[in-house]
């Protein structure tokens, strides 16, 4: 592997836009990232694992206050450090409840929230997502209409909304006929929805779930794993919306590729209320916080933030041209968070149709990756790494668009080795 290509093991080499689900920001292999962490953990005099949640090392300590740097009020929070998405939001839940002392949550549709027995109960994107360990999943999660507005029951158009999903069905069907609002810890919605959608929510819904978990005193949690660390072309997603929530979480490529690394981001005011007795054995480990530092460093070195927007820019650009193309019904999103839409109208989503331009994509040697929601499982994202090289990303979205012309461009079907 090398930045975003990646070689099997019969020596054909793919172009990657999938970035290990935006693991890999940084691209693959960096070794400018990697041999600054190396630097960064001689340093501070502490190599690979220790008991960090014994002990506040002072890397751990500059490490959060570099982070909470680059959030807006960001003095406002403090940081418990994870591996793992699904374990940052374990600790946001079990945070929000045991500060409500209320045993309810109100989560959105459409967002991925990770596997483990919490974050799963609070997941419905597909009915797969409510088979899955049916009889460990929690009974008191109730679910509210997320931003769905490509699939949008209410309104025919985004620009036509007229607040529906927050006054008729969160308000009404939700916190009026199935859980009084006193009963509910927290809203827990990802700002963003990345495999549901790849989809922002607008921001008058952000705001009037601000609004209302304020009025009862609800602890509103972002889901930021895919979509911060600069994905959107800002570091964290609400910094779009200016809406702050109470707690939100990270991870991917959190660790700068060097390590896994997941965080929650928690209110101060929170904190001074909460007992202290939820860890996680390796989170915060010095390799990780190494990793993260470096990550950051790296950013403000290359002005990664903006390359984001460049190369979003570029493919919006491209998408543009796409959408008169038989079966592209809608193209959208962010910074690299960007997705393609194959339907046949509105309410004719192309499931198979979609995994066939994958396949064959996959067959030209470009990787990228499928999602949707409930029966709209009809799109593929594009989330390539930051460093992506130009003339790569070209490469790939001609190849791509020739795929979806349902003609063979003319490019060699797999890249050879020696691109490397």
């Amino acid at each position: 592997m090398a930045n975003s290509l990646i070689e099997d093991v019969d020596g054909n080499v793919y172009i990657d836009l999938n970035a290990g689900i935006s693991t890999a920001n940084f691209g693959y292999n960096n070794p400018e990232i990697w041999n600054r962490a190396q630097e960064i953990m001689e340093e501070y005099g502490v190599l690979g694992i220790f008991p960090s949640n014994d002990y506040n090392l002072p890397l751990m300590i500059d490490t959060s206050k570099k982070l909470l740097s680059t959030i807006p009020n960001g003095s406002q929070y403090r940081v418990h450090y994870a591996c793992d998405g699904t374990e940052a939001n374990e600790a946001a839940i079990k945070t929000a409840v045991s500060y409500t002392g209320r045993s309810c949550v109100t989560s959105f549709m459409g967002s991925f929230f990770g596997r483990t027995v919490g974050s799963l109960s609070c997941m419905a994107q597909k009915s797969q997502d409510a088979d899955t360990f049916r009889s460990l999943r929690s009974n008191n999660i109730y679910f509210a209409e997320g931003a769905n507005c490509p699939n949008c029951m209410f309104c025919e158009h985004p620009e036509d909304c007229n607040g529906y999903c927050i006054e008729k069905f969160l308000k009404d069907r939700v916190l009026t006929y199935q859980v009084s609002p006193e009963e509910v810890a927290a809203f827990i919605m990802e700002p963003y929805t990345t495999g549901g959608l790849m989809n922002p929510a607008p921001v008058e819904f952000l705001k009037s779930a601000r609004e209302i978990c304020d009025d009862n005193g609800i602890v509103l949690i972002f889901d930021e794993v895919q979509s911060g660390m600069g994905r959107s072309g800002k570091m964290w997603v609400h910094e779009h919306h200016q809406v702050m929530p109470d707690i939100f979480t990270s991870a991917k490529s959190l660790g700068g590729g060097v390590s896994p690394l997941s965080a929650a981001f928690i209110k101060d005011e929170i904190m001074e209320n909460v007992p202290a007795y939820h860890g996680s054995t390796y989170g915060g480990a010095p390799i990780s916080l190494a990793g993260n530092m470096s990550a950051l460093e790296y950013i403000d070195k290359y002005r990664l933030l903006e390359r984001v927007k460049k190369l979003g820019e570029v493919i919006e650009k491209r998408f543009s041209e796409w959408t008169e193309y038989m079966n592209v019904w809608q193209c959208r999103g962010w910074g690299l968070l960007k997705a393609i839409d194959f339907r046949d109208g509105k309410d004719k989503p192309m499931a198979e149709y979609k995994t066939q331009i994958q396949n064959e994509l996959f067959k030209q040697g470009i990787i990228t990756m499928s999602g949707g929601q409930g029966r709209y499982l009809s799109i593929l994202r594009l989330i390539p790494s930051f460093t992506i090289p130009d003339d790569q990303l070209d490469t790939a979205l001609d190849i791509f668009e020739g795929v979806i012309k349902k003609k063979t461009p003319e490019l060699i079907c797999v890249l050879k080795k020696e691109i490397i």
